[in-house]
């Protein structure tokens, strides 16, 4: 497997490359005299350039997922970056619904605002925006080459029931970002910019929080999450003090600063689900006295009711066990539960609320349907 990792490597640092290089040609495009030439001579370049990267990654993904000691994790994920990668060499044609994948990516939309509406630059655009999502699956698939022959939670004294429940949870979210990523070809084309937009981030953001507690490699770049407060403050703006609050605990010198941390989230991640699958609602949505348990809307439910404006059965699945992964860490750190010495640092602890906000977001994105 170390020549597929070094390889990886290697595509990883080119598309990152490529990325880079559109952000140089936007900065460049205040001293043209003739914008709209350059961007499209620029995008142009980039985008043949991209066409022979993503063929050179499609060869690699797809040795990788035939190599016999390979864990199955690695080989859905290796299935998942080569469906992506399809998708994204093939994202190539005027108002293609991938390209306003990651439009949020401020710095090159407020460049290209004025000029993006050029019939012979937008179908560019795309490549730009596929570059970056390829990039954060990519990146995800070469850290769990490394975070898989560590010990999960090593780094926080978890116990081996907690480090067994913290790969099980990843072996299910693998599985199901696999499936999600493979019913794309079937869903509404409207719902497409979503689902491969959030949906990597928040599988990415999952490793990121088990290598800060299992390993000793240096952390990825943060992934960047667009409008996180905003929306919380949309939604309800009494959650923004519950976000600031854990933001605020990381940084102090109180010895149980990891239980207010924890609770602070767990309390989020309660008001966001029960404020968007209120009780009353579910009641009226569905009478399956399989969505019940005491009276009560079950927390499947209330995701399934969160979910229902997708045409896509297998983003239950995925958003479910995003919710599992999260709450699995969270509310074993807030309870003590399986950790024999908490040893969790600052950074560490960051990771976490970062995950929490970004589940947060995604949750809050569903529920309006992308």
């Amino acid at each position: 497997m170390n020549d597929v990792y070094r390889a990886l490597q290697q595509q990883l640092g080119l598309i990152s490359r490529s990325s880079t290089d559109y952000l140089k040609a936007v900065a460049e495009l205040s001293k043209s005299t003739s914008p709209v030439a350059a961007l499209q001579r620029s995008l142009a370049e980039r985008f043949t350039s991209n066409r022979d990267l993503f063929g050179n990654t499609a060869a690699i993904l797809s040795q990788s997922r035939l190599i016999s000691d390979a864990t199955s994790n690695f080989r859905d994920l290796a299935v998942v970056n080569a469906n992506l990668t399809s998708l994204v060499s093939s994202a190539n044609i005027v108002d293609s619904s991938l390209s306003k994948v990651f439009a949020d990516h401020n710095a090159l939309r407020s460049s290209i605002s004025s000029i993006a509406m050029e019939p012979s630059v937008s179908h560019l655009l795309s490549s730009v925006d596929t570059t970056r999502l390829l990039h954060t699956s990519l990146s995800a698939q070469y850290r769990l080459l490394s975070l898989e022959t560590a010990s999960f939670g090593s780094l926080i004294g978890a116990s081996t029931l907690f480090a067994n429940d913290l790969s099980s949870t990843l072996g299910k979210f693998t599985s199901s970002y696999r499936d999600l990523v493979e019913c794309i070809p079937t869903i509404p084309e409207s719902q497409v910019p979503f689902i491969t937009k959030y949906s990597p981030i928040e599988y990415s953001l999952e490793l990121e929080v088990l290598e800060q507690i299992s390993t000793d490699e240096p952390s990825e770049e943060d992934v960047e999450l667009p409008e996180v407060d905003e929306e919380l403050a949309l939604f309800d703006d009494k959650l923004l003090i519950l976000i600031n609050g854990a933001r605020q605990s990381l940084t102090s010198d109180n010895p149980d600063k990891i239980r207010h941390v924890t609770t602070s989230i767990r309390e989020l991640f309660t008001h966001i689900i029960h404020g968007l699958a209120p009780d009353a609602e579910i009641m009226l949505w569905s009478r399956d006295s399989a969505d019940y348990c005491n009276g009560k809307p079950t927390r499947r439910a209330r995701l399934l009711y969160i979910c229902r404006n997708f045409a896509c059965g297998p983003l239950v699945k995925f958003v479910e066990d995003d919710v599992r992964a999260v709450l699995t860490l969270v509310d074993s750190l807030n309870a003590g539960t399986h950790v024999v010495q908490s040893k969790l640092t600052e950074i560490q602890l960051a990771a976490i609320v970062y995950r929490m906000e970004s589940l947060a977001l995604y949750l809050l994105k569903v529920s309006k349907g992308g």
